[in-house]
This record gives C-alpha cells, structure tokens and sequence, in this order.
C-alpha cells in the first residue's frame, strides 16, 4: 500500500521532470539540420556558380542564380565581420569605372563590349560571396567547398588552347585540390588530411605546376603547425600568428625556389626558371613580369582608365619602359597584343582592378586582402584552419598579385566567402550536427580534430598549453 507521503514525492518528481523534458525536447528541435530543400538549392547554386556557364554580355548562370536568391543571402552578409563594407566598396568600385569611362572618353577609345563584360564580372563577383556566405549557413565549410569543386571540374573545357599543352596545370589542378582536400575535411582526421595534401603536392610537383606546387607546399606546413603537439605552449595571438605565417612564406617561397632551380619540376621546368631567375634576380618577378607595367602605369595615372578604355600608345610606351626595368623585353606580341590589343590586360586582380576602377578599386582589394589574412590567421591562430581552407586563401592571396581577374574570380569568390569570420556577438546559427552559433572561426583544423580523437600525446600538449595559459 502506497503511503500520502510516497504519492506526493512521486508528483513532485513528476511536475519537476516536466521542464527538464521540455528543455531536452526543445534542444533537440534546435539540434535540427535545415531544411532539405535549403541545402538542396545551395548545392544546385554552387555548382552552377563554379561551372561559369556564359550568356551574352559576360553575363553567367551563376551570377543569375545568385542575383535570383538575393532575398536569401543579403541578411545574412552583416553577419560576418568585414562583409558589408566589402559589398559596399565592391559597388562603389563598379560605379567608379563607369564615372573613369566617362572622364576618360574625351582623349581614349572605349570597347563597350569590354566596358560592359568587366563590370558585369565585378558585379557578378559580389552576389557570388554573398551567396557562397548564405551557403555556409545551410551547408558544412567542407560541403560548401566540395560543392563548388565539383562545379569546377564540371566547367573544364577540354578545348581552351592551354589545356591540351597541360591537361593538370590549365584544367585540372584547382578542381581536383578543392575536391580533394574538402573530401579530406568531411573524415574528420587530421592524418587523412595532410596525406591528400602531400599526394596533391606531389601530384604538382610531376606536372609542371610551380604555382599549385608552392602553394600546397605552404598549406602542409601549416596544416602540420596546427597539431597540438606543436601547439603546446603558445597562446592564440592572431597577431603573433600572422607574423609567424609571413616568416613561414618567406621560408617556403625560398625552398620551392631551390627546389625548381634544382630541377625537381623536370628539365623544361628548371630551364625556363632560370632564364625568368637570371633575367630579373626572382622567380616572381622574371615569371611574371606585367607588376613591371602595372606599377609604370599607376605612377603614370594613378587614378586608373577606366571600364573598357583602350590605352593610348604613350601608355603601351609606359608599361613597356616598365617592364624593362626589370629585365624583361616587352617588345614582343604577348605585350602588344594579350596585354594591350584594344584593351588593358596586367595578369593580376589588383591591376586588372585597378586599371578599370582606379583608386575605389584599390580600397576594394585591400578590404577583400584584409578578410582573408584576418580570417586565416584567426582560424590558425584557433587551430582550426582546414587545408582546403589554407589552399583557396593562399591561391586567392598569391592571385591577386599573379592572375587576371577572370580567372581568378572564382577562386575569390570562394576565399572570401569560406574565411569570412561570423561576428560573435550577432549569433549567426550555421550547420553542423544541429543549428549552433559561431563565436570566431568556421572550420574544423587539426588541432581540434586530434583531440577528438586518442593519440594521448595530442592530449597532454594540448592540456600543458592550456595550463600554461591560464
């Protein structure tokens, strides 16, 4: 027989379960994926986006999807620290080349074709990280990266007149390292990680890829510096962090230099190395000789051209007295005609940039520059900067130097749109195994992976470190 005093404790534990049970119930509806046709429509987006699909007037596919779900993304750019004021420059950069057009038209010839293709880009550009940072919030890092790898490869075109010359270096190198290495991040283990990004180095390293060679070369020894082991002792200073990510390019730069003299890329590899070498003291600078004419034409015209305006002949003249500053003879048809045949073409973001929006242009890649270097060296300085994550921001960094802007937009894109950190105190909820809020870095590294795992070595460095901060 039940006692009054039994029934009523059993009624008391009953009516206390009850929030408890609430409160389970409610954090599970939380711990919810979004919704299906969510992660479904961002997969569909990226894959066009990376697949550059052209129409008429430079206009792609992609920027029309990510144009059509500007509804979704907009919101969503404020939640991330930089991002605004990015899309904000990015505008008004587009706008200053019209308004240099239209100064310039007085004493220049305009290709409105040119005009309307480079601005169209541009633009094109900005909804594309505004839809890649939407992307993250119904999709993993990885996922996002994956999906816009296989976009990539789905856009090879076997037909481009490099491609048959390299298949790997003109078309395969970049879908396959983003493939790749966001396949690696999905295993949720360091060691995977790091021997896909050795196997692509190595992959570089017999097809005649300087570029992708020296740029996975750095994302190894960083991805490896991230391990708690080597961790122990040392705090998170971003600052401290991104010095040491300087000294760890500078020492990389310099080995794969050695290493391509050398003749570790093969015969025809090491003999134009050192021609480009004896010819300007730099594989940089002997590689890619068009800084020469940029940095002649800025100090020329330091307010750039404009969308579309065709460089007279004492300008051509300037760019060329530039590039023989450094050694290099620019009177050949790569100058007269891929550079300045009717249009500007300096084989780098910045210039191509600049050229088309003059200073507003310049603040637009100093402000996408800072993102990155502030997104990488939080997410190291964290420990959590996955290799596919080090490899798109170290290329997306090396072309604003080194590549046009077309060919470089997607990369960009990406970059800009994977290592944009989420502002803390804003709450922005992005996937993963439930909805949760993000206080700094996005990305799952080495650091936090190891200690999911055993090896008790990772453990102890890893508590030592701790303790040692505290």
């Amino acid at each position: 027989m039940t006692s009054l005093s039994g029934l009523v404790a059993r009624k008391r534990a009953t009516t206390d379960e009850k929030p408890a049970m609430a409160e389970r119930s409610s954090g599970e509806a939380s711990m919810q994926l979004p919704p299906l046709y969510s992660r479904g429509i961002a997969a569909v987006a990226l894959v066009l986006l990376a697949m550059r699909i052209t129409l008429p007037q430079g206009v792609e596919v992609g920027f029309v999807v990510a144009a059509l779900l500007t509804p979704l993304w907009l919101r969503t750019v404020r939640y991330y620290r930089f991002m605004p004021l990015l899309l904000i420059v990015g505008t008004l950069a587009a706008g200053a080349g019209i308004w240099l057009q239209i100064a310039n038209r007085g004493d220049h010839a305009v290709d409105s074709g040119i005009a309307t293709s480079t601005t169209v880009l541009l633009i094109g550009a900005l909804l594309s990280i505004g839809l890649v940072l939407w992307a993250r919030t119904v999709l993993s890092l990885p996922m996002v990266a994956l999906f816009f790898g296989v976009g990539l490869l789905l856009g090879v075109d076997p037909s481009a007149a490099q491609f048959a010359t390299n298949p790997y270096k003109f078309g395969f190198a970049i879908p396959l390292a983003v493939i790749g290495l966001a396949a690696a991040n999905l295993s949720r283990r360091w060691w995977v990680e790091l021997l896909v990004v050795l196997a692509l180095t190595g992959l570089a390293a017999t097809n005649d890829a300087r570029a992708t060679f020296g740029l996975l070369l750095l994302a190894v020894v960083l991805l490896v510096a991230q391990l708690p082991f080597f961790r122990a002792g040392h705090g998170g200073s971003a600052f401290l962090v991104s010095l040491g990510v300087v000294v760890v390019g500078l020492v990389v730069y310099n080995v794969g230099q050695t290493l391509v003299l050398s003749g570790i890329l093969g015969e025809a590899t090491t003999a134009r190395s050192l021609a480009q070498f004896n010819a300007s003291g730099s594989l940089v600078l002997g590689g890619r000789p068009e800084l020469g004419a940029t940095l002649g034409l800025i100090g020329h015209s330091p307010w750039g051209f404009g969308a579309g305006v065709v460089p007279s002949a004492s300008e051509v003249r300037v760019a060329q007295e530039g590039m023989s500053s450094i050694g290099y003879d620019p009177n050949n048809g790569y100058v007269t005609r891929y550079m300045f045949g009717g249009h500007i073409e300096l084989h780098s973001v910045f210039g191509d940039i600049w050229a088309q929006t003059g200073v507003v242009g310049l603040l637009f890649i100093a402000v996408a520059a800072l993102a990155m270097v502030y997104g990488i060296t939080r997410n190291i300085a964290d420990g959590t900067a996955a290799a596919v994550l080090l490899y798109v921001v170290a290329k997306s960094l090396f072309d604003l130097l080194f590549s046009p802007f077309f060919s470089a937009e997607q990369l960009f894109v990406l970059a800009i749109g994977l290592v944009a950190v989420p502002v803390a105190s804003r709450g922005l909820p992005l996937p993963g195994r439930g909805q949760r809020t993000y206080s700094s870095t996005s990305s799952m590294g080495p650091s936090k992976r190891a200690l999911e795992r055993k090896p008790a070595l990772f453990r102890a460095a890893a508590s030592e470190s701790a303790d040692s901060r505290a």
